[in-house]
């Protein structure tokens, strides 16, 4: 799974900012010393004003307590780009501006969650030119002009079964709470969110339904 090594690079991410040892970050989150020396590497260099990657990812991400931070990573590699204390979209844009038109325009993909604030940032028109005095960018102004934008298949997911679990509840609470079908939609909810196609075919005896069912046909009930 994709998700996972980008989390674990933005965990120790956050306990290098943190000022933990890096023994204590590679026992905590069970990975080698030295996998935090390496990425306490990718802090001890200069933002590369002349390359970008191709394909970046972008996120928020609590580094401090009670303050989200922006974090910006190769898609391919994770090697992360930047981290910004703040989110606004005048601190990113700002960012991104410091790179020349010619390395900007080199990003042809930006992944992102579905309900980002950043995808009206990529997404804005480009002015070819703005005040050199001034001390904000236009908000008309782009960072990343020929990107496109890819929704978070993880972040899809994960609101996906928010909505679904909101509708299970709703149609749930229709139901007196000591009927039969409230107790089968509290009980077996976890049916209606997964694959149906890993669904076992092995019957039990199910005392909410006082017969022997088999997840499908549990679910089939659910959903009739």
């Amino acid at each position: 799974n994709h998700q996972i090594p980008v989390i674990l690079n933005q965990k120790i991410a956050q306990k290098l900012i943190e000022n933990v040892t890096m023994t204590a970050i590679a026992q905590t989150l069970a990975v080698s010393t030295s996998t935090v020396i390496r990425k306490l590497k990718e802090f001890q260099f200069k933002t590369d004003l002349n390359h970008l990657p191709e394909k970046m990812s972008w996120d928020e991400y609590s580094f401090k307590k009670g303050k989200m931070s922006f974090i910006a990573q190769d898609f391919d590699s994770l090697k992360v780009i930047a981290i910004l204390d703040g989110r606004t979209q005048a601190t990113i844009r700002n960012h991104f501006l410091r790179y020349p038109s010619a390395v900007r325009n080199r990003v042809r993909v930006i992944t992102m969650d579905m309900f980002s604030p950043y995808y009206k940032l990529a997404k804005q028109p480009s002015l070819s030119h703005f005040q050199a005095q001034a001390e904000t960018v236009s908000p008309q102004t782009v960072s990343l002009p020929n990107a496109k934008i890819v929704l978070d298949r993880f972040h899809i997911v994960q609101h996906m079964s928010r909505a679904m679990n909101r509708l299970r509840i709703q149609v749930m609470n229709q139901f007196d709470r000591k009927s039969h079908e409230y107790k089968a939609f509290k009980r077996y909810w976890k049916l209606i969110q997964q694959d149906s196609r890993k669904l076992s075919d092995k019957r039990f005896y199910r005392p909410t339904f006082r017969m022997h069912l088999t997840n499908q046909e549990i679910l089939t009930k659910l959903l009739s």
